[in-house]
Formats: C-alpha cells, structure tokens, sequence
C-alpha cells in the first residue's frame, strides 16, 4: 500500500502533493467518522453563518476540508491535482497554496454576510475549483488542450465550460444562493492573479531602477 501511495504522489509538485495528503487524509477521516457513527468532524469544520458569528471563526477556512459526498471527494479532487500541477508551472507552492486559500476565504465570507443566521452548514472543496479554473484560464488563455481527450479548445475556452458546468451540478444539491456562495471562488481567483501580477511587475521595476543607478554610480 505505501509503495502504491509513493507512485501516486511522487510524480506530483510540491504544492500539489501536500493539498492532495491534506484533503485525502480530512475527507477520508470526516467520511468514516460519519459511515462508522463514531464521531462527526461536520459541526466543528463546517461553515454557517449562525456558527461563525458566535465564535467559530476558524470554519471559514475548515468547511473546505471536508467532503460534500463521494462524487465531491473524488471530483474536485481530481481537479485540483489536475489544475494545480498546471499552475505550478510557473508559480511557487506558496503562491498555490495562497490562491486557495484566497478562494476558500472569499466564499466563506460570502457565505456569513449573505447568511448571517443561516443554520445550513457549507462544505466542499468547490471554491478552491472554481479559484484555480478562473487562474488557469487567465493564465494559460491560449494554450490548447484536448477537452476529455476529445475536443481541441483553448484553456479559457476549456476553464470556462468547467466552471459552468461545476455550477450546474451544485445546483440539484446545494441550491442556487449556495452554488452562487461557492462560485466566489472563481472572482477570487482572478483578483490573486491580478494582485499577483502587479506585485511581480512592481518587483521587475525596481530592480531594474537599482541596477540602472548602481550603473551610474560606478
């Protein structure tokens, strides 16, 4: 068993291994804890306004640590790794590691201002989705791929249909105000990208400027 874990990891980017052992390791102990009766991770991780506001501030970062269902554990899962292993390409594992974090705090404050009272508890990784398909497609516009291996589109083309289609889904089980909560994501994304972009830039500018007057000076 550990020699088949090894192969599934190994290959994987820093970044991305550590958000991989994270959400297996919590999504694998909250399902059994719920499958076996013996304990329930839901009430202390999971996200609701009521909660929040009366002291439980850590949930607007935990309620992503837990699944919202099998389909849920193994999909977005799935996503992640594959979105974050692209992302990783040209950003460091902090800067991964932040996008999500990013993400999983704009829908969690989302989720208490709209419902400030509401008892209805928040869960799912859909809000780190949704964060990286917004900074994938924004950041690889014009690359190709082939969409499940059969049609050719660019990256936006490709991390667009993703997010709508990851919306429809939501909305069945989670309804349309939580789907649209979760979806905060995704402005998210693209804001850290921005942010990111204008850090970088300012970075590339005054280097330049020092080593112009370093020049001077000699």
């Amino acid at each position: 068993m550990k020699a088949v874990w090894h192969r599934f990891v190994g290959p994987l980017t820093p970044g991305v291994r550590v958000i991989v052992v994270v959400l297996a390791l919590t999504g694998l102990a909250a399902m059994i804890g719920v499958f076996s009766r013996a304990y329930d991770l839901y009430p202390w991780l999971a996200l609701s306004g009521a909660s929040f506001w009366k002291g439980h501030v850590w949930n607007i970062v935990t309620y992503a640590l837990l699944p919202a269902g099998i389909w849920d554990f193994l999909f977005n899962w799935i996503v992640i790794l594959f979105l974050g292993v692209w992302l990783e390409r040209i950003w460091s594992r902090g800067e991964l590691w932040l996008c999500c974090l990013i993400a999983i705090l704009a829908a969690g404050l989302a989720k208490v201002i709209v419902q400030p009272s509401g008892p209805l508890l928040m869960v799912g990784t859909m809000p780190i989705v949704f964060g990286l398909l917004a900074a994938w497609g924004r950041l690889f516009t014009y690359e190709k791929i082939l969409f499940w291996f059969i049609w050719e589109m660019t990256v936006r083309q490709a991390a667009i249909l993703m997010t709508v289609i990851g919306f429809i889904i939501m909305l069945p089980c989670s309804g349309l105000v939580n789907a649209s909560i979760m979806l905060a994501g995704a402005p998210a994304g693209l804001l850290y990208v921005w942010l990111r972009g204008k850090i970088t830039h300012r970075r590339a500018s005054q280097t330049v400027t020092s080593d112009r007057m370093g020049r001077l000076e000699l």
